[in-house]
């Protein structure tokens, strides 16, 4: 497959590969980070998609003019600001395309100021465009460097006149130097600021800020891996940290007794509430927090979970989400990653705590891009680390030959005071 913008974008590296061949390389280069960190796990192969195009259901296009000073949009290259004419991408889908070159024409024809970043001046900074596969609804972003916005009345009755499954339309305002997109204002022009998708069978509605997986097929495929893995009871108590809209907790609510969704963005959770109750889910409670503090709360009240999942950033999670997890003893703990390399990091960090697995799952949900999910159920190791191996009932935990770094340190207080409470 060709594109002629393709080395300035940076979008899709791979695109020149075959996709059999990208998901070898993936593997590969996965089970190269596994074996480097010298952790004892075996990486599958990847799952591949049904389609290796059109999947991209989250775009974030920029404007620029050319020579003839005509307006054109794109994404952005690798590490700067300028904008490359990325018309008719094919990682996106069709109506996708259509609907930001409409945008662009409209912001040409109407003479809409763009913004410079070199400058601070202008309006228009990107606009961002979410998409729903399963349903065809469409939200469109307008990202101004000001409240102030002439011809949006204009341009937001132009967009719904020609296309009908745009169902809101917001103006998301952003004043600050930052290549952060989107900031905290944001008004409502049309609709009621949220799009609705179906995936693994339930109703998901999320707003702009909202996360939500860009690859609505292979989403299900990692869904469909996380509930075989996890292999639930209906007694089971789960605790579903960095939930977003709740997505994974609630595809296993039918399956387990209880599911606390944690998440920091407040929106979110209002999203994961309001999709429990349109799915009919009452097993289901979110609760607004950092996943972090909300673990080390747990592990001071030595609350019970029967399974943890985590879904963090591309940065990973931390060292004392870890150790707070671990010290619950958890059955089971399903990490789901979309960079394997802190991923990796993490599961080091676990196997010192005594969470281990000897296999990893890949799922291709970036097809012609260098990214693949990753995924793995921890379970608890049947030798404990010698950290943690008791002398005897009566004489506490005995200290291992090597000193103790300070999360294994801090573990070892927390299950002393956990038995001196019990006497």
């Amino acid at each position: 497959m060709n594109c002629p913008v393709a080395k300035q974008c940076g979008g899709c590296e791979l695109l020149k590969m075959s996709y059999a061949k990208q998901g070898e390389l993936k593997q590969q280069e996965v089970q190269k980070l596994v074996d480097d960190a010298k952790l004892k796990i075996t990486v599958m192969p990847v799952h591949m998609a049904e389609s290796a195009i059109a999947y991209r259901n989250k775009v974030i296009y920029g404007f620029a003019k050319d020579k003839d000073k005509k307006v054109y949009s794109g994404l952005y290259a690798p590490h700067s600001h300028r904008v490359v004419n990325s018309k008719g991408c094919r990682m996106q889908p069709g109506l996708v395309n259509e609907i930001l070159e409409e945008i662009t024409r409209l912001v040409d024809s109407m003479k809409i100021q763009l913004y410079s970043p070199k400058t601070g001046t202008g309006l228009l900074r990107h606009v961002l465009i979410r998409y729903a596969k399963a349903t065809d609804e469409v939200m469109v972003v307008f990202v101004t460097s000001t409240k102030e916005f002439p011809s949006r009345k204009n341009l937001v009755n132009a967009l719904r006149e020609k296309f009908p499954q745009i169902k809101t339309i917001l103006q998301n305002i952003n004043p600050r130097d930052t290549s952060i997109v989107l900031q905290d204002q944001t008004l409502v022009l049309y609709g009621n600021g949220t799009i609705t998708d179906i995936l693994a069978g339930l109703k998901i509605t999320f707003t702009a800020s909202s996360f939500y997986q860009i690859n609505h097929d292979q989403c299900e495929v990692l869904y469909q891996l996380a509930k075989e893995m996890l292999d639930l009871n209906p007694r089971d108590d789960v605790l579903d940290t960095y939930c977003g809209v709740g997505t994974i907790g609630l595809s296993l609510g039918a399956d387990c007794g209880q599911v606390t969704g944690v998440e920091i963005n407040k929106d979110a959770v209002e999203n994961a509430r309001f999709n429990a109750k349109q799915n009919g889910i009452t097993n289901a409670r979110f609760v607004a927090m950092d996943s972090t503090k909300f673990m080390e709360e747990a592990a001071r009240s030595h609350k019970r979970y029967d399974a943890i999942i985590l879904d963090p950033p591309r940065a990973g999670t931390s060292r004392e989400f870890i150790s707070s997890a671990c010290s619950l003893e958890p059955e089971k703990i399903l990490y789901i990653s979309c960079d394997p390399q802190t991923q990796v990091r993490d599961l080091r960090q676990f196997a010192r705590l005594g969470y281990t697995t000897k296999t990893m799952e890949l799922v291709d949900m970036f097809p012609n891009t260098k990214h693949v999910e990753s995924i793995v159920l921890l379970t608890p190791a049947k030798e404990k680390p010698k950290a943690f191996e008791k002398k005897s009932p009566s004489k506490g935990i005995q200290k291992s030959k090597k000193e103790l770094n300070p999360y294994e340190k801090a573990l070892r207080e927390l299950k002393q005071s956990k038995r001196n409470k019990n006497k």
